[in-house]
Order: C-alpha cells, then sequence, then structure tokens
C-alpha cells in the first residue's frame, strides 16, 4: 500500500532500560517516537541548532529506487518535536525521488536522490538544486569530513567524494550503505558483506573490514561516539547493536523494527532512528555506564 498519510503521532515511551554488562559502556532509553512519517530512511542531525533533518522516501515497498517524485524530507526540533513534516517536498519543476541519506556541510544539506545528489540550503532564501557531477546508479548515504561531501553508491560499490576540485572515487566493499567520519577516520557498513569497513578518504588504500560480519544481518546506518563505541543499525536484525572501541564485543543497544539510517545528536546524546517499515523515527537518549 502507498505510504502518503501525513497526521501526526507523537508517543511518549517510557520503556525499561537496557541491562548492561561489564563489557557495555553505553546502555539508551526510548524517550519519544514520532510517528505518521512516509517511509523515513535517514535523520539528520544539525550540529549547530540541534534540528533534525527526516527523509521520507515515500514510496511503495520494492520501488525504492524507481524516480516517482513522491519524496520529501521532514523537520524536527531538537529532541524529536515536528516542526515541519514537508520542510521540503518534492515538486514537479524539481523532483525529489526517495530521498535517503543525509549531510550538512557549509549550511547545506546533501540529500542522496536515488541517481543524483541534491543541495538544499539551510540559510538565506529557500531553494534546491542538483549538485553537478554526482550521477550515480544507487546513490545511499552522505557524510562529511569537514573538507568534502561523500555519497556512497550501493550498486555500484563505491564512495564519491564531491569537492571544489572535482569528484573522485574511494575504494568501498560490495554493497556499501552508510558511511561516516570520525577523528578524521572514515567508516563504512556494507548491506551486501554484513560487514563493518574502515575506508581511505582519500581513495589510496583498499577498504579494511573489522571482523564483525557475524553480527550483522544488513547494516544499514553507522556513527562513531566520542569514546570509539560504533554503532551500527541492522534493519534486519532488527536492532541498533553497539560495537565496543577495541573491537572485540558487539551488543545490543535497543530492538527495533527495520532501523534504517541513524542520526546522532553528540551535545545532547541523543540517537535518532527511522524505523522505515513503521512510518516511525524513535528517540532514545544515550547514557554512559560506569565501569
Amino acid at each position: 500500500m502507498k505510504r502518503s498519510a501525513w497526521s501526526l503521532v507523537v508517543v511518549l515511551c517510557v520503556l525499561p532500560v537496557l541491562a548492561g554488562c561489564a563489557h557495555e559502556a553505553w546502555k539508551v532509553k526510548q524517550i519519544t517516537a514520532v510517528g505518521q512519517l512516509a517511509v523515513p530512511e535517514c535523520a539528520c542531525v544539525d550540529t549547530q541548532t540541534g534540528k533534525v533533518y527526516v527523509s521520507n522516501m515515500d514510496t511503495d515497498a520494492g520501488a525504492y529506487w524507481v524516480d516517482d517524485g513522491e519524496g520529501s524530507i521532514a523537520l524536527l526540533s531538537p529532541g524529536g518535536t515536528p516542526r515541519d513534516l514537508r520542510w521540503r517536498a518534492s515538486t514537479e519543476q524539481v523532483p525529489l525521488n526517495s530521498p535517503k541519506g543525509m549531510a550538512i556541510f557549509k549550511r547545506i544539506l546533501y540529500v542522496a536522490d536515488n541517481t543524483r545528489v541534491m543541495g538544499y540550503p539551510l540559510t538565506g532564501a529557500p531553494g534546491v538544486k542538483p549538485v553537478e557531477g554526482t550521477e550515480g546508479q544507487h546513490l545511499n548515504d552522505v557524510a562529511t569530513d569537514g573538507q568534502a561531501v561523500y555519497v556512497s553508491d550501493t550498486a555500484a560499490g563505491v564512495v564519491y567524494r564531491m569537492a571544489p576540485e572535482g569528484v573522485t572515487q574511494v575504494k568501498a566493499p560490495a554493497g556499501v550503505n552508510g558511511i561516516t567520519f570520525f577523528k578524521e577516520k572514515m567508516y563504512a557498513v556494507s548491506w551486501d558483506l554484513h560487514e563493518v569497513y574502515q575506508l581511505d578518504p582519500t581513495g589510496q588504500a583498499d577498504p579494511v573490514p573489522l571482523g564483525l560480519a557475524e553480527h550483522f544481518k544488513t547494516p544499514d546506518g553507522i556513527e562513531v561516539l566520542d569514546d570509539g563505541t560504533i554503532l551500527v543499525s541492522d534493519m534486519h536484525g532488527h536492532r541498533v547493536a553497539a560495537v565496543s572501541p577495541d573491537r572485540t564485543h558487539v551488543y545490543t543497544l535497543v530492538e527495533l523494527k527495520t532501523p534504517a539510517d541513524i542520526g546522532l545528536d553528540r551535545q545532547r546524546l541523543l540517537l535518532y532512528v527511522p524505523q522505515f517499515e513503521q512510518d516511525v523515527v524513535t528517540v532514545c537518549r544515550l547514557m554512559p555506564q560506569k565501569q
């Protein structure tokens, strides 16, 4: 069934916190869920304001790479209160098709839109335009290292680096999906190979697997906490998992159905989890555990 309902439901969740163990440095508490979105794929946190942008694919199952002109982007206040569920929407002049990953660079929201990247200014007059030189096959997630914008191409198994001097390729694993940066290091997950990788943003070295494939089914999003803990959303594993900084332990932070590309608010220690098939973004508070 086509997902197009836009009525708003905000559900306050008071659920028990997941128990930890000696290896589990973090636990979470679900605090809010924003419902009646439209196949939400990515949550992108603006580090300057705490606002959250949510890409809505608004399409049928199995049509996630179809250019149907039905996509939109929702805007949430810090903490998850909805501000505008159609902050930016597809138009006849500039269609938005199944938008997925997003990142903010120099006050422009970059959005992966199937075969191209769109740029939405966050300041000044509203506008949008395709980013030149970003044509791909199945563009999926977007990240930035503060110097350039990177977008993963799941079908091609590469990451494109978009910089003023041009577009270059970064070596990536087959089925590359979520990408992120932490302390000048680049990380990615592979949907097909179920693995977490460190990538070379210069494009010179081959991807380095972290040896975690046995723990994941279809990893989608990835973020890294300040202590080096890696967070991975496993869509068909129906959980968000944490990987210890020494990469020796993987544990479940929270069980949620079909979690997609997660967003991290470091200042407020909030994790935004789009639930792809539930039309919901669940907000969790991250809590460090004393060892």
